[in-house]
């Protein structure tokens, strides 16, 4: 959570990297400037490592088949994908209706008709393609759009982040808010959408995830069985190695009836985990694997396929 004294020294460091980062993107063409942070990017999984062993770990649960170097040049492009998007993000501001215009395509335009019929629902996505970017689009294709979020550690990064994401009129719910602002949302036929792909701790539902129990939050399945509304899974897919992206949109899913409140957020949580997953397999290169999604389950210590020791081919 978010500290309430003054920020540290640290703190403040970070936040002025941040800044400076952004302020550097802000200079450059958006073609160069996405160019760049796919640099940065290359050079943050070749020459710097960073998490590269829990990213090789979670490839190989993920995919057992698929030799070691076809595996790396996944982590890679995914590391580049999130220079890419880190450079979007800085530039977050600008992005507004015109380029969505330009650069944004519907997967399945009768998807996103059904779904603007819908009368409130939760959109729930992954950390894939250009998620942040993900929260402008639909608000410009939905119109009531929220962004559930999370605090980060650094009030000052966690501020200026928060800024960039409400810069396009998304309105933002925290997780004190979240219960009041998600029910505000959906009794005025709105859309709450929210990231539900990390390990949810001892709190949250076990479901499969590429073969393998993932804790994950509960949240929205809560919603939606409570509430009776439904899930609805997409993802903002880059399309080339530029600023081009396509919306997909996944099957709503609906909360079960005649079963016990349990079991019905189980299956919800279970249906909508498993359509991410697909969009994933789909381009695995989109994904940031650096999180260790398995982690409440005990799966890293379990084998040589899970410890990172695999030999290289």
């Amino acid at each position: 959570m978010a500290g309430t004294g003054n920020p540290g020294l640290s703190h403040r460091f970070e936040y002025g990297i941040l800044r400076a980062v952004a302020f550097l993107a802000g200079l450059l063409p958006l073609r160069l400037a996405i160019a760049a942070g796919a640099a940065l990017g290359w050079i943050a999984w070749s020459v710097l490592g960073v998490r590269r062993r829990v990213v090789m770990t979670n490839l190989r649960l993920a995919f057992h088949e698929v030799p070691d170097r076809d595996l790396r040049r996944i982590g890679r492009r995914s590391y580049m994908n999130s220079g890419r998007f880190m450079m979007e993000f800085a530039r977050q501001q600008r992005l507004g209706r015109d380029h969505i215009d330009r650069h944004v395509k519907v997967g399945d335009p009768v998807r996103l008709e059904e779904l603007r019929k819908t009368h409130g629902a939760l959109v729930i996505t992954g950390h894939f393609g250009n998620w942040e970017l993900f929260g402008i689009v639909c608000s410009y294709m939905l119109g009531d759009v929220a962004f559930l979020v999370g605090r980060q550690s650094n009030r000052l990064v966690d501020g200026y982040i928060n800024r960039m994401r409400s810069c396009h009129g998304i309105e933002l719910y925290n997780r004190r808010s979240a219960v009041k602002g998600v029910l505000t949302s959906m009794k005025r036929g709105g859309y709450v959408c929210w990231l539900s792909d990390q390990d949810a701790g001892d709190s949250g539902v076990p479901v499969d995830f590429f073969g393998h129990p993932a804790s994950t939050p509960r949240g929205a399945a809560a919603f939606s069985v409570k509430l009776g509304v439904p899930v609805v899974p997409a993802v903002l897919e880059r399309h080339g190695n530029g600023a081009d992206h396509i919306l997909l949109i996944g099957e709503p899913v609906y909360p079960p009836e005649g079963v016990p409140v349990e079991e019905a957020e189980t299956r919800v949580t279970a249906e909508y985990t498993k359509q991410l997953e697909e969009f994933i397999r789909r381009r695995p290169d989109l994904y940031w694997w650096a999180h260790r999604r398995w982690k409440s389950t005990g799966l890293y210590s379990r084998g040589s396929k899970t410890n990172g020791k695999r030999r290289e081919t």
